[in-house]
């Protein structure tokens, strides 16, 4: 089985096969075609990368759900993930001045005492861990993942030093490119053969990752396989 995230990546990729098929219809070669493909191209990698970053955005939201429907206890949850859960809010609590903490000292025992109390449980925020990423390139996913003691997961993702190097290149090529272009660089453009090249990464990468943190969730739950 796979992650609703997982189906929902892969269903998107028609999406993109539909924009590379626009331009049917012109002239091969000629003036407008050229420029047509170019726009195409550009809006594509957009389209790819932001089908990507909404995986990992799903997926995590996913596994949250996962785990606060298992009421796992606290002390089962990767020590990583609790203290980036609680970051925000002792960080709320160091800006606040002493005489106006009492309220969010109480918040702040409700909502995230829990983690740090052996044998109890309560709700994670999903939003929580993925508030820091910018954008899905290989060290942050690296980051993410290592959240849920997956030390490398582009090494958990493959034994072969030459797929991880492939990989890894082609998601920070497809993150490289969408910021270029994001950011207002005109010179940047792919062909329908990068396209391809990039969706296919994303789609290795993406279905590879969904086994693997569904092992490590599984472990974590000491339940059934959480897809």
């Amino acid at each position: 089985m796979a992650s609703a995230a997982l189906g929902a990546l892969v269903a998107a990729k028609e999406e993109v096969g539909h924009l590379l098929g626009a331009r049917k219809g012109r002239v091969l070669g000629s003036p407008a075609a050229l420029q047509l493909d170019r726009v195409i191209g550009r809006a594509a990698i957009v389209l790819v990368s932001s089908h990507f970053e909404r995986y990992v955005r799903a997926i995590n939201e996913e596994a949250i759900g996962v785990l606060n429907a298992s009421t796992i206890v606290s002390e089962r949850i990767p020590e990583a993930i609790r203290v980036l859960h609680s970051k925000s809010s002792i960080e709320e609590l160091g800006n606040t001045g002493w005489e106006d903490r009492g309220e969010q000292l109480g918040e702040f025992v409700s909502t995230e005492g829990w983690l740090w109390t052996p044998g109890t449980h309560g709700v994670l925020k999903h939003e929580r861990l993925l508030a820091w990423m910018k954008a899905p390139n290989p060290k942050n996913l690296v980051r993410y993942y290592g959240y849920w003691d997956i030390a490398d997961i582009f090494s958990a993702l493959t034994r072969s030093k030459g797929t991880r190097g492939r990989l890894w290149l082609g998601v920070q090529e497809l993150v490289d490119k969408r910021n270029n272009i994001a950011h207002g660089d005109y010179s940047e453009q792919a062909t329908k053969g990068d396209v391809r090249r990039f969706t296919a990464s994303i789609l290795k990468f993406s279905t590879a990752a969904d086994r693997v943190l569904a092992r490590a969730i599984k472990k974590m739950t000491g339940g059934v396989s959480p897809w």
